[in-house]
């Protein structure tokens, strides 16, 4: 960060000039008459990243804050959209349309946290100037916009989906191929309306400091300022104001039809009942999704927008909370990529079982088994047995991983057998063909597993 300081130099003291119009690190600097009339030799310019003991922003109680609020949205966001990924692409039944968007709607959250949390913090709030190089300034850039384009869009797309099934049920479904070509439609969409940022984005040295310290911003250079305006106002239409106002429109019509009566076409039976519910449950939890959205998002678009309109306006902002306004809005927007799984996991009962068995097999993956006789339930995945029967009867011991599966009571362990199609635990043991004893073993314990489950 720069701030004022203080050299010794020929001329008496000489005071390094601070950021005063742009609190974010790329703005004018706040040179008075008398320092603007002056050369400034790059050896009087001293190069200083900490800032004064006044400056509350650069402490070490808001610095340890930043980091701790940053670190926990990175780690949940990665942890719990991997986990929606993970469970749809192994649970078969999962496989539907609207849990293929909601993976889609996943990876532009997981797009959005490895590139938008640690790239832009860091340089705005801690450095106060951009260390990554010119290449990341334009990809950082760039993949921020297409994350939140996939994000709004793909919300739309599953309104859509939504909307089509409850208020025209008789007409056929959407496809998996139809889905896929809507997901490609979502990404170049996207990919298309950023396509002008890379181009602007570009590192500038706006001041006598950042030459002599040789650091950069990384910030939109456009050649006339109208074009900034426009392309800003063209952003948050498409990316916040259009889509919402769609979702706010197919939802409220879907949320008339399932709580105000039933669609045209569709009978009164009690099976048609339990179908209302689970549209109800979807309905519920897909709402709670685009408000949480737009609870998230709505504070740095009203901030862009002020920012733009205010943006030749020096009192403003020089504000000295501004900085803080920015932190704050920017971290609720960036928090949005943690909250979709929360809500999977709490709303829906599919999601909360599979987050849950994953987890169980992921955990159980380092458990080994090395002394126990079979007949111990908790050496058993659903019937497996982790040891063989002698001959005589006895129990012989082998080092295998085992895999505690005691979420399901299904014949079959289904997350240990998803687990072998990845190849993240063995193939389950065949019992090996053993020879008839020529005389009856002595008394042992009984040779099937499940009737330790009776």
């Amino acid at each position: 960060m720069m701030h004022d300081t203080s050299e010794s130099s020929p001329g008496g003291k000489l005071e390094v000039p601070s950021c005063t119009t742009d609190c974010l690190y790329h703005g004018e600097w706040g040179l008075n008459e008398t320092q603007t009339n002056h050369s400034w030799p790059q050896h009087d310019l001293v190069c200083v990243f900490e800032s004064s003991t006044d400056d509350f922003i650069s402490s070490p109680l808001f610095q340890m804050c930043i980091y701790f609020l940053y670190s926990a949205v990175f780690i949940v966001a990665l942890l719990g959209n991997g986990l929606v990924c993970f469970v749809v692409h192994t649970t078969p039944r999962m496989k539907t349309v609207t849990n293929f968007f909601i993976v889609n709607l996943a990876v532009g959250d997981i797009l959005m946290t490895l590139f938008c949390v640690p790239f832009s913090f860091v340089p705005m709030l801690v450095l106060r100037y951009w260390p990554f190089g010119e290449v990341m300034c334009k990809v950082v850039n760039y993949s921020q916009a297409v994350s939140v384009f996939v994000s709004a869009y793909t919300l739309l797309a599953i309104s859509i989906d939504r909307y089509m099934a409850i208020m025209h049920p008789l007409k056929p479904r959407l496809g998996r191929a139809a889905a896929k070509l809507t997901v490609t439609a979502v990404w170049t969409g996207a990919l298309a309306t950023a396509a002008p940022i890379p181009v602007v984005s570009q590192l500038q040295r706006p001041s006598p400091w950042h030459e002599a310290c040789k650091v950069d911003i990384c910030s939109e250079l456009w050649s006339n300022p109208k074009h900034s305006e426009q392309y800003t106002v063209a952003l948050l239409a498409l990316q916040f104001a259009l889509p919402l106002t769609a979702l706010v429109c197919t939802y409220a019509r879907i949320a008339h039809v399932v709580w105000g009566g039933r669609p045209p076409g569709e009978a009164q039976t009690v099976r048609d009942s339990r179908m209302q519910h689970s549209k109800r449950k979807m309905i519920k939890m897909m709402v709670t999704v685009v408000a949480v959205f737009t609870v998230c998002w709505l504070p740095l678009n009203v901030f862009i927008v002020l920012w733009t309109a205010h943006e030749n306006d020096e009192a403003w902002a020089s504000w000295p909370g501004m900085p803080y306004v920015w932190f704050a809005s920017h971290w609720l927007a960036m928090s949005h990529s943690c909250y979709n799984p929360i809500i999977y996991c709490y709303m829906n009962t599919k999601y909360r079982r599979g987050f849950k068995q994953v987890l169980g097999g992921w955990l159980c993956l380092k458990f080994h088994d090395t002394g126990r006789s079979y007949n111990q339930r908790s050496s058993v995945c659903e019937g497996v047995p982790l040891s063989e029967i002698g001959v005589n009867g006895s129990s012989i011991p082998r080092r295998v991983v085992g895999c505690k599966c005691r979420l399901s009571r299904d014949t079959k362990c289904a997350m240990c057998t998803s687990l072998r199609q990845l190849k993240l635990l063995p193939a389950a043991p065949v019992a090996a063909n053993l020879p008839r004893p020529m005389t009856p073993p002595p008394p042992a314990q009984a040779a099937s597993v499940r009737s330790h489950f009776s």
